[in-house]
């Protein structure tokens, strides 16, 4: 306390020695006006580092109307004692060529359908590498093939067809046969100018499963994004068609998330290139810059497919916890968006501004503006739709039956919904 107070005496006798007394301080300046609130911006693209592996919060969707389809599905007539119609593809409308069950090819040419034979095939039960029935007829004689087991004694296994692509002016029916080998292989049949199917091997065996999901052997499931390559491809090492994947953007590899799974079906689209969303079909979907990955909380146990519209929305297909199908339309940036129940449906046709959702009883058309249910004529295995917006529905009768030896089998039907119809 003495201290104190003989601090404050010295400083009074300063003052009194130095002259007149000095100018009060300045006042403190008032503390600035907060900023006014400015509008949210829209989220972005999710900013994701290496460190980013939580589960994010659920998204919040308002439940999105099913209006009816109005449209007439016009039957195509088959061939008498057709089987199901299993795979379907075309040049154009007046060229399209089906696979029925029994190895059939079918060709539409504009007026009706033709039958243009059966390719008939065999590979060894081991390998599934194609057997010349010409030089080993006794792989190939009918007891052999009744009694081929994968494995089993050396014999012939007939191949089924599965496919159709085209070459140039080649038609080729396709079938990946799987042996229980270290690998599964790839049998072709082109059909020649003379009318005739001839077998061959495929180009390549099937050791790079992630074809987009198409099942079809390719390599790899390749796109350009704004300019870059985006490739998804199977892993080298394989037993059978399960393997890992490897995803190279622009020739760099792109860590993937670490559940992403061995399946042979990984997806990937993009709108971007540090914008990637990768799925395994049933099963989880992710959405990445290129560094890491979060997965999608959209409240979907399942993704089948995801694309996108000409306003950045994803529309993603797939399924919840109980198994239900739906499809949402998520705007990514600005949050939010619709959840429509779509029953069944597991498949797509078309874009992002018309398209058609699909499974073996179910149907449904987004038309740019609303989301309508048809009833289809038939159980669908399969679809293509033209540039023009023509609809062709394959698969089988729900009522008709034949047989096939001893075997009761569904008889096949197509439909085609014509394009521009009004919904």
């Amino acid at each position: 306390m003495a201290r104190v107070l003989a601090s404050s005496l010295a400083l009074v006798a300063l003052s009194a020695c130095s002259g007149p007394p000095l100018p009060p301080p300045l006042p403190t300046p008032a503390e600035p006006p907060p900023p006014k609130e400015t509008a949210a911006r829209p989220a972005g693209p999710p900013k994701l580092s290496l460190l980013q592996v939580d589960e994010p919060s659920a998204v919040a969707l308002a439940a999105g109307p099913v209006a009816p389809f109005a449209g007439r599905f016009e039957p195509v007539p088959l061939p008498p004692q057709m089987p199901t119609i299993v795979s379907v593809d075309a040049r154009n409308e007046r060229d399209v060529w089906m696979v029925a069950a029994d190895g059939h090819v079918l060709r539409w040419d504009g007026a009706r359908v033709v039958d243009r034979g059966t390719p008939q095939c065999f590979t060894d039960s081991c390998c599934g590498t194609l057997v010349d029935c010409a030089k080993q007829p006794a792989m190939c004689a009918k007891q052999a093939v009744e009694n081929c087991q994968p494995f089993g004694p050396s014999c012939a296994l007939p191949v089924t067809w599965s496919s159709i692509r085209f070459e140039a002016d080649d038609v080729i029916v396709r079938a990946i046969v799987e042996t229980g080998g270290m690998r599964a292989s790839v049998v072709e049949s082109r059909l020649g100018k003379k009318g005739r199917w001839a077998c061959e091997q495929g180009a390549d065996d099937y050791v790079y499963p992630g074809s987009a999901g198409r099942g079809d052997g390719a390599h790899a499931a390749e796109i350009s994004v704004d300019g870059a390559s985006l490739r998804l491809e199977g892993s080298a090492v394989l037993v059978n068609a399960y393997g890992g994947n490897l995803l190279l953007l622009d020739g760099r590899r792109v860590p993937l998330p670490n559940d992403l799974g061995y399946g042979p079906d990984a997806q990937i689209a993009a709108r971007a290139p540090d914008d990637l969303w990768i799925w395994v079909s049933g099963d989880r979907a992710w959405r990445g810059n290129g560094l890491s990955w979060t997965p999608l909380a959209l409240g979907l146990a399942a993704v089948n497919d995801i694309w996108f519209d000409a306003k950045e929305a994803a529309w993603i297909l797939g399924a919840e916890v109980e198994g239900k199908e739906q499809l949402v339309r998520w705007d990514a940036e600005k949050g939010g968006g619709q959840r429509f129940e779509t029953p069944g449906a597991t498949s797509r046709k078309g874009d992002g501004k018309d398209f058609w959702i699909f499974g073996e009883k179910a149907l449904y058309r987004w038309d740019g503006a609303a989301l309508r249910r048809a009833a289809p004529p038939l159980l669908i295995q399969h679809a293509w739709r033209s540039p023009s917006g023509e609809l062709w529905l394959v698969g089988s009768d729900p009522t008709a039956k034949t047989t096939q030896g001893d075997e009761e089998i569904r008889m096949g039907a197509v439909f085609r919904v014509p394009g521009g119809q009004k919904p």
